[in-house]
């Protein structure tokens, strides 16, 4: 399975994670909202996007596989459909 690549982005007051599949419109954050505590957003399309499951995690290493298994699975099962 191919992973997807992090990148670390911080502003005054927020630190996230960001990784997109620009091809196909696919765009993954996760925020740090509490010391330790992670919250996973899956966003699909361009201008204003609406996150698909904000989840919260406890650790960072949680979030990131969440995002890599779910963008895994649904790859799998649309190509199931064809």
């Amino acid at each position: 399975m191919k992973k997807l690549t992090w990148k670390k982005k911080k502003y005054d007051d927020l630190t996230f994670w960001m990784a997109e599949i620009k091809s196909v419109g696919w765009q993954f954050s996760i925020e740090e909202v509490a010391d330790g505590e992670y919250q996973a957003h899956i966003y699909y399309g361009h201008g204003e996007d609406y996150p698909i499951c904000p989840v919260i995690f406890y650790s960072l290493k949680e979030a990131q596989n969440f995002c890599n298994e779910w963008i895994h699975d649904t790859i799998i099962n649309l190509n199931k459909w064809i």
